[in-house]
């Protein structure tokens, strides 16, 4: 069993390469190892274990409130506080950055799982004291039990699927994942998973609100994919996320017939909505898939879709992601140029990273651009983020293209967003992706947040 060193003890090795440096716990690869020991035991003798991962989920905004050597003592008195807890009884390593590893052996279920998680969580207080002031803490945690047909790495992806949702948590911030999900999500397996999702309608949609940052209006919604597995959860139903099928679903039948129940079911909410609102300009966003562009009679689909519903084509934007996109954009480019010509904005996604966007936009005559969330995360932070999300929406509109700011989530970013001239936003601060219902339910909400944060 790894021991956490003593920093009194002077039998403590001098130089101790295993260890982490800041928290003094052993370190990744000495955690996964020894996950890999216990799942080899697993197998001879039936036992079972939990993993966890533990991580200040604000330690960024300590880290800038407070300053890095205050962050550090966060993560330090965190690892020290779970080390206590967990005694002898397990191992507790530093993973990465703000996360710190549990692997704690005779948890036979889920529910044991969840109950050394909450454990874990009462351990570190919501408000960590220094000299003269308190730290707000937001101690996020994601925990698996483990199957002994699974890898180490499998239940790492795991347990980081886990703490990822539980990152974006409000209130109980734990989130136990299904012991087989790392199993489940292999692609020959999860190939068969998503043809029965298909013809069981476990599919579904969630609308995002795109805003005028100008006039703090809804100018559209962009649709997302979600699939609700029935069998996702420890408790039973769970919403997998989409990177766990998202690459085995572009090479699987399902996806051309799946895109195209998407189109339809945006249309569809798209025209209610716009009627509602009394906006007849209201679009629709839509993710593109390779597959579903280059399939037969694609134009024609488009077309008939906006004719069914009665929409006109300009209100339908056509997402392009230029890093799966664009190797192939050859190929793709003139089967969308005649819908442009029609009026359908087609957009490009990840502008400003992937596979060479400025190079995409030079050959192709893109109506909108998309800048990602990890671009807009640090404004109001750091001036190069500032400055670089500047310089990128002037480009875009020497070339004639809209810009979008994906992953808004603080009034602060708003604001530098109208200072660099962006068009349009999307993200949590003016609304979470929700399922059509709810979206229904709340519309006119939506524009009232929106001028609240614009006002």
């Amino acid at each position: 069993m790894f021991r956490r060193p003593n920093a009194n003890d002077s039998d403590a090795p001098v130089d101790q390469p295993t260890c982490d440096a800041l928290t003094g716990l052993p370190d990744r690869w000495q955690f996964e190892s020894h996950v890999d020991q216990l799942l080899a035991r697993s197998r001879q003798n039936g036992d079972r274990f939990g993993v966890f991962l533990a991580s200040i989920a604000n330690l960024s905004q300590v880290n800038t409130a407070y300053g890095s050597a205050v962050g550090d003592t966060v993560l330090q008195r965190l690892s020290d506080a779970l080390a206590r807890t967990i005694g002898d009884r397990g191992l507790v390593a530093r993973y990465v950055g703000s996360e710190i590893a549990v692997c704690w052996p005779g948890l036979l279920s889920n529910d044991d799982v969840k109950k050394v998680a909450d454990e874990l969580l009462a351990v570190v207080p919501s408000l960590m004291p220094f000299d003269g002031f308190s730290v707000p803490i937001d101690l996020a945690i994601g925990g698996v039990s483990s199957t002994p047909d699974a890898s180490a790495r499998d239940l790492m992806l795991d347990v980081e699927s886990a703490l990822s949702e539980a990152r974006y948590r409000d209130g109980d911030q734990v989130v136990v994942r299904s012991d087989t999900l790392g199993l489940r999500s292999r692609p020959e397996v999860m190939a068969v998973r998503l043809q029965r999702a298909f013809d069981n309608h476990e599919f579904q949609l969630h609308f995002q609100p795109i805003v005028s940052m100008s006039s703090g209006t809804i100018i559209g919604f962009e649709s997302m994919l979600r699939w609700l597995d029935p069998d996702g959860g420890p408790l039973g139903a769970e919403l997998v996320r989409p990177g766990a099928f998202l690459d085995v679903l572009r090479s699987s039948p399902v996806s051309v017939p799946l895109h195209l129940w998407i189109l339809r079911e945006t249309a569809s909410q798209i025209s209610t909505w716009s009627k509602r609102l009394g906006n007849p300009s209201l679009l629709g966003a839509i993710n593109l898939d390779v597959g579903f562009v280059l399939a037969p009679g694609f134009r024609t689909q488009v077309l008939e879709v906006l004719s069914e519903f009665g929409l006109r084509p300009t209100q339908l934007l056509l997402d392009l992601n230029g890093r799966t996109a664009g190797p192939h954009i050859a190929s793709l480019w003139p089967v969308l140029a005649p819908l442009k010509v029609e009026g359908v904005g087609i957009a490009l996604e990840d502008f400003g990273l992937g596979f060479g966007s400025a190079d995409l936009l030079r050959r192709c005559r893109f109506d909108v651009v998309r800048l990602p969330r990890v671009l807009i995360g640090g404004l109001g932070l750091a001036d190069e983020d500032r400055i670089l999300v500047n310089g990128l929406t002037r480009l875009a509109h020497d070339l004639g293209c809209y810009v979008v700011a994906e992953g808004v989530e603080t009034d602060a970013q708003a604001e530098v967003l109208r200072t660099t001239q962006v068009d349009l936003a999307q993200g949590y601060r003016f609304g979470k992706p929700a399922s059509a219902q709810a979206v229904s339910d709340h519309l006119a909400d939506y524009t009232n947040i929106a001028k609240d944060v614009l006002a």
